[in-house]
């Protein structure tokens, strides 16, 4: 897992930054995929908890050695609906004795105010604007769209 989620985008990052710098202008982005678990931890999520935390630091030393013109952003979701997660549901319910229906409505989405998963679409235009020039002032931060999980928890 850190190997995936931690040390290929820091691998990628040196790959690209030189052809980013080399540019004209030197104007770029690096966005990196993060999750509401690089905000809070939860059980039995540690090795993902200590990778997405890792991640946003990544991003803000990629927006601190950027000088202005490389940018480092993350993107923040909670539950999105790809084939992982239906595995994901169908596993807690059997685990659980619930049925699918509750893990999604009361496992997964039972803290956030929007009672529906995210689609993988949705989730590729917040890196679409984050790399965007109507962006250009996100540097070092993260794109929070988890439905209201980590602003409203209860």
């Amino acid at each position: 897992m850190q190997e995936l989620m931690l040390r290929a985008p820091f691998y990628l990052s040196q790959l690209v930054i030189p052809h980013i710098e080399a540019t004209d202008d030197g104007v770029g982005a690096i966005g990196n995929m993060s999750s509401v678990h690089g905000r809070f931890a939860t059980r039995d999520k540690s090795a993902y908890i200590i990778a997405k935390h890792g991640l946003a630091g990544l991003t803000r030393s990629i927006a601190a050695e950027g000088e202005g013109t490389l940018r480092g952003f993350s993107v923040s979701t909670g539950y999105v609906l790809t084939s992982l997660m239906v595995d994901q549901i169908r596993d807690t319910a059997e685990r659980r004795g619930i049925s699918e229906a509750e893990v999604i409505e009361d496992v997964m989405l039972g803290q956030g105010r929007t009672k529906e998963m995210m689609t993988p679409i949705e989730v590729a235009n917040l890196f679409v604007f984050g790399l965007s020039s109507h962006a250009s002032h996100l540097n070092g931060g993260d794109l929070v769209f988890d439905g209201g999980y980590t602003t409203t928890y209860e």
